[in-house]
């Protein structure tokens, strides 16, 4: 075994080498904490560390970048650490081989004092760029073509840094990375192209910033409260908390006190920053966003009605719901000179009725509800203020609480028209029903404004009869107004607001006549068999349906004038007998069928009258209709039969299909068809050249008889085409035409 001897002068060699060497030997280690931010991204990052200067291993050549690093159109950014000396220098790498020409500017602040482009990629060589840098700021600019790319280095940037970087890629780059981690496999942190990137570098580890807030659901004029106690350093104590409220950047309130209050008098939604400093200098951010609530509490006004009378009395009701405590509560109404208030529920608070203020005792509660309601009586119209009806009169009103302080209007109604006519849906939502023929209608404008099963009820009694409706000057309900009403009643919906919105419906309304004569024809001045007209009465089917809920669904039939219609089926609709019309008052269901049948009687006075050129008479009378709903608000017209013709005559062969044989007459009961005792009858007209009865004049021809054998010798209805395509009896035929063939 050797024994060496050191000398003390070996020694203290040895003592001086080894304190040369402990800087270089801790920074090849690496030491610092660094991180990257870009909006609310904030990511530990460690520098890529290699033996290697950062000049040399950026390796600019043919005036592009070799790091291995480089990615087609992407910006790649990363911290490099060289292990030698420890110096830490900012990487731009700026596209890669193959890549599309383009451009790129970037400025910068908070540039580190002696920091120094390390690498400037083409740098003056190329007119195209700009390389200005004079710490804190810089501002570069690159311009590369195809296949090409660039870059820098920038450094070295020290151990206490924040810097800033306002990127502008304009063309050339579609992504942009920061890399962090082992060199020869280095990890990604993703960033967008717009907002600036952060880089920031400390000796010591920032705080672990964290902080709530209450109440959950903060509203304005509420104070907050702001907790930052679970905020803790990672070396040392926090020395300071700084507070941004508003996120414009600076800092409004400065504490050694983690815990602070704010209120906020503005709604919306705050961007609120805190800045932690520990007992070492280290500092650390934290930034939430906190939506603020237009109110701490909602007091809305319902008014009973939208009109009144001069000297009638409505109801008033103020609802305050608050979503916090409150203290020291007062609601302030403000009502027309002259009108005179009612209290009826004042819960719980005090009342003064001279000047209509109400103030709480106790302390209202979050999550309650208060109700205040009065009734108002109007002054006879001498003394109103206005002269003339109608007028507007405003009531208006604040509610105050002194903890928290706020002051607020209260919302919801606040106008009533003063008149000497209510509205008709007004009048029906405050109608009060008379019981019995004996006793009046009446109103009570203190009742709600939605329309209840017993007003619409007498409502529909009043249209049918047209009955004067009270309070309105004598108007009475007209079919749109009974379709409005209804759907007012069957929606739940206040007379003073406008009906929901509704898709429009595909409506379908199709008219189907049957008269006792084919081909739509009514035969004047027949007599049957049992002595009775018999030939002027008719049939109507209406039916309608939807693809969707209808609420207030009518119909109007136009008819001539005379006509009389007796209902046989409504289906549920209210028929009213003066104007031909029929109401649905409740909701007709999406996919239903309603079918509306009623009997037509045309007068048998109605004139035939003849001439030379025309010996028999014939006319056309049609009917229009039109189906529409008050929800939604649409209507359309009836399809399908509308005509009728209307004749003291009939077609030869209609005659002759409704031939009674036995009693060699007409009876128009009979059916369609054609039998063998007819021919042989319309044989015998034929031979003799006689005229068919209630034909106007007409004879049986040679063409006329050969089809009427043709539809006997098929089975086929007159009004059917014969096999062949031969028109029928209503297809309009010359041997058909009642006055045509002489």
């Amino acid at each position: 075994m050797k024994v060496y001897k050191v000398s003390l002068y070996g020694l203290f060699l040895l003592l001086v080498l080894g304190t040369l060497l402990f800087p270089a030997s801790v920074l090849a280690q690496g030491s610092g904490y660094y991180t990257v931010s870009q909006g609310d991204k904030r990511v530990q990052i460690t520098p890529l560390a290699g033996a290697a200067a950062a000049k040399d291993f950026y390796n600019l050549t043919d005036s592009q970048s070799n790091t291995g690093l480089e990615e087609t159109n992407t910006a790649v950014l990363f911290l490099y650490r060289n292990t030698a000396t420890g110096d830490v220098s900012l990487f731009v790498l700026l596209s890669g081989k193959g890549g599309t020409a383009g451009s790129t500017t970037i400025k910068l602040s908070g540039v580190p004092a002696g920091a120094g482009f390390i690498v400037q990629d083409d740098g003056p060589v190329d007119f195209r760029e700009v390389w200005d840098l004079t710490p804190p700021t810089g501002n570069i600019s690159w311009v590369w073509d195809d296949g090409k790319a660039d870059g820098m280095v920038l450094g070295p940037l020290g151990t206490e840094f924040e810097m800033t970087a306002y990127p502008q890629f304009t063309s050339g780059i579609t992504a942009v990375k920061f890399l962090t981690g082992d060199l020869k496999a280095p990890k990604t942190v993703d960033l967008n192209l717009i907002d600036p990137i952060i880089l920031k570098g400390t000796t010591n580890k920032p705080p672990q910033v964290s902080f709530t807030t209450a109440p959950a659901k903060p509203h304005i004029n509420e104070p907050i409260t702001f907790d930052a106690s679970a905020t803790v350093a990672s070396n040392g104590t926090i020395a300071e908390y700084a507070w941004d409220f508003n996120g414009d950047g600076i800092f409004d309130q400065t504490t050694k006190d983690p815990v602070v209050t704010h209120t906020y008098t503005v709604a919306g939604t705050k961007s609120v920053t805190l800045k932690a400093t520990d007992s070492n200098g280290a500092i650390a951010r934290k930034t939430v966003s906190l939506n603020i609530s237009d109110l701490a509490v909602k007091v809305t006004r319902t008014i009973s009605t939208v009109s009144a009378l001069p000297g009638s009395t409505f109801k008033v009701v103020v609802r305050i719901e608050p979503e916090m405590d409150l203290a020291g509560v007062g609601l302030e109404e403000k009502l027309p000179v002259g009108w005179k208030i009612k209290p009826l529920e004042n819960a719980g608070a005090a009342f003064k009725r001279a000047a209509v203020q109400w103030v709480f005792i106790d302390k209202v509660k979050a999550g309650t509800t208060k109700v205040i309601s009065y009734e108002v009586t109007v002054p006879q119209s001498s003394e109103l203020v206005a002269t003339t009806l109608p007028v507007c009169f405003d009531i208006t009103g604040t509610f105050q609480a002194r903890t928290p302080a706020l002051e607020i209007p209260v919302a919801g109604d606040k106008t009533v028209e003063i008149t000497d006519a209510l509205p008709l849906k007004t009048a029906i939502a405050h109608l009060v029903p008379r019981v019995g023929d004996d006793s009046k209608d009446t109103i009570d404008l203190r009742l709600s404004q939605k329309i209840a099963p017993n007003q619409l009820k007498r409502a529909l009694e009043m249209w049918q009869n047209d009955e004067y409706v009270p309070w309105t000057q004598g108007s009475t309900i007209d079919l749109e107004g009974m379709k409005e009403i209804s759907a007012y009643a069957y929606t739940c919906t206040p007379v003073d607001v406008d009906l929901p919105k509704v898709p429009q419906a595909n409506i379908s309304a199709v008219r189907t006549i049957a008269t006792p004569v084919p081909c739509n024809n009514v035969l004047l001045n027949y007599i049957g068999s049992d002595g009775n007209p018999a030939g002027n009465t008719f049939t109507v089917k209406v039916e309608i349906s939807a693809d969707q809920d209808m609420y207030g669904v009518g119909l109007a039939e136009d008819l001539p004038t005379g006509w009389k219609v007796t209902p046989i089926e409504n289906d549920g609709f209210m028929y009213k007998r003066s104007q031909v019309e029929w109401v649905f008052p409740s909701k007709m269901p999406a996919g239903t069928m309603k079918t509306i049948i009623y009997q037509v009687e045309v007068p048998q006075t109605q004139a035939v009258e003849t001439s030379a050129s025309d010996p028999c008479y014939v006319s056309s009378d049609d009917i229009q209709g039109t189906v529409d709903s008050a929800l939604p608000c649409q209507d359309t017209h009836v399809t399908g039969d509308k005509t009728v013709v209307i004749s003291d005559s009939v077609p030869v062969i209609v005659a002759i299909s409704r031939w009674d044989v036995d009693n060699d007459t007409i009876d128009i009961n009979l059916s369609d068809k054609i039998s063998f005792q007819q021919v042989q009858r319309a044989i015998a007209f034929w031979l003799e050249d006689g005229v068919v009865p209630r034909t106007g004049g007409q004879t049986v021809t040679y063409e006329t008889l050969k089809t009427i054998i043709a539809y006997w010798l098929t089975n086929t209805d007159i009004c059917d085409p014969l096999p062949g395509a031969v028109k029928g009896a209503c297809d309009g035929g010359a041997a058909c035409a009642p006055c045509g063939n002489k």
